[in-house]
């Protein structure tokens, strides 16, 4: 499995960059660049479509997320802190991307996301999202200074996987942001695993 996870976390991660930059170019043309709702239908979904697909890139940085913490040796109480605030908190983020997004019709403006009550849209959905954005920030942070101090990533990478989990905290919708922040975080974790398999041929 430990392999498995480091030979696939760096493609997962690159497929969760790609994901992510589509989504946003196509909410981008469905919903408009401003905040007005422009509620076009491109490729024939809304905006409110290409939101729930949201899961499917989250579920792909996750691999990558553990392939990367994979590399550390031994972590102590501060890794294990960060990984598993991490890893909780992006499992809660995609079910409550799904509750966000889940309840409108395919393909259709009828109702509205400005409109929808309950679990979707704003109530309360939404909030529940931020909030698991802003702890999945939290738990990446720590993650993240722990990997540095052990010198598994740069502190580059880090600010930027960091800057790439904060931009998940507005999904509506997505900034560009995490689409890089998970193609910066495939490329180091792809080229890890290369090196990895070099010298153990």
């Amino acid at each position: 499995m430990a392999i498995a996870i480091r030979r696939l976390g760096g493609p997962a991660s690159v497929l969760a960059g790609a994901a992510w930059l589509v989504i946003w170019f196509h909410q981008q043309q469905a919903h408009g660049p401003t905040q007005v709702n422009e509620m076009n239908v491109v490729w024939g979904m809304t905006w409110m479509d290409t939101g729930r697909l949201l899961v499917i890139p989250m579920a792909l940085v996750l691999v990558g997320l553990a392939a990367i913490y994979q590399r550390r040796e031994a972590p102590g109480r501060l890794g294990a802190m960060g990984s598993a605030l991490t890893f909780v908190a992006l499992g809660l983020l995609m079910a409550a991307t799904l509750l966000e997004f889940g309840s409108f019709p395919w393909g259709s403006y009828e109702r509205t996301f400005e409109e929808a009550t309950g679990l979707a849209g704003s109530n309360p959905a939404g909030a529940i999202q931020s909030l698991m954005s802003l702890v999945f920030t939290v738990g990446l942070a720590i993650l993240m200074t722990d990997l540095v101090r052990a010198k598994v990533v740069s502190i580059w990478v880090a600010l930027v996987l960091v800057a790439g989990a904060l931009a998940t905290v507005f999904l509506s919708p997505v900034f560009f942001v995490p689409g890089l922040a998970w193609l910066v975080l495939g490329i180091v974790v792809w080229r890890g695993a290369k090196r990895v398999d070099a010298v153990t041929r």
